[in-house]
């Protein structure tokens, strides 16, 4: 109840009798039995109400309500889904400009061979370099 367990409610009760009293806490649970009987008698006429509205929903909208109660909605996380919308446009942009192995080709540096296969000479080393 309220994220407290039974051990932390009666430290509490025992906190508010000796804050409020013996008198005091007689008047707080009456207080607290009059909200709690206002807000059943709230609970019923809500439940009354919506029960006459509900009795008037068509069998369409029964479906429409158990397909939305079967909807699981972790599937749309946001992040998964502008990263899948981000990479379905890179994908078309690449499949516009061509295969993604064109591309590569086509902005790789131009490659002669001649540097694979001649290295670049190598500085003469005469002595005087030193």
């Amino acid at each position: 109840m309220f994220g407290i367990n039974s051990s932390e409610f009666i430290i509490l009760l025992i906190v508010a009798a000796l804050v409020l009293g013996p008198k005091n806490i007689a008047q707080a649970i009456r207080g607290l039995r009059s909200i709690l009987e206002q807000f059943r008698r709230w609970s019923a006429q809500l439940r009354a109400d919506t029960s006459v509205d509900l009795g008037s929903i068509a069998p369409e909208d029964i479906e429409q309500l158990r397909k939305l109660r079967s909807l699981d909605l972790s599937s749309y996380n946001p992040k998964t889904m502008i990263r899948q919308t981000v990479q379905e446009e890179l994908d078309a942009w690449l499949k516009s400009a061509g295969s993604p192995a064109q591309f590569k080709k086509d902005n790789a540096p131009a490659n002669t061979g001649s540097e694979l296969t001649n290295p670049p000479a190598k500085p003469a080393n005469d002595g005087d370099n030193q």
